[in-house]
């Protein structure tokens, strides 16, 4: 019992430690802005995937749910990605940038 207590306190004392300042309006502002403009984004590459019926819990479904799942789950990755990229380089910033000139993204060709 005493070693669960003194994990406890320990846990406690960290959390403590922990804490962040808070946001100032403008800051908390921004990230609105950075969330709004990607969640319209989002909405708007997404609407094919939001007007699907979720199919969970049936044996064979008449599409793929793999294929389904990681379409979703790519969009939501590209949204947070783009609300992240937005709160640290500004809303208004394509991406990072060495000096001046934008860095190339890297990405994959496809076939299609």
């Amino acid at each position: 019992m005493k070693k669960f207590l003194m994990t406890m306190a320990a846990c406690v004392a960290l959390a403590g430690c922990a804490a962040s300042p808070p946001e100032s309006s403008a800051q908390q502002a921004d990230d609105a802005a950075c969330t709004a403009q990607a969640d319209a984004v989002y909405n708007n590459e997404t609407v094919d995937e939001q007007a699907r019926t979720a199919q969970t819990g049936l044996r064979y479904a008449p599409m793929p749910n793999h294929v389904f799942d990681a379409e979703q789950l790519g969009a939501e990755h590209a949204r947070e990605s783009t609300i992240t990229n937005c709160e640290q380089n500004g809303t208004g910033a394509s991406g990072p940038e060495v000096n001046g000139t934008p860095v190339v993204t890297p990405h994959i060709i496809g076939t299609n």
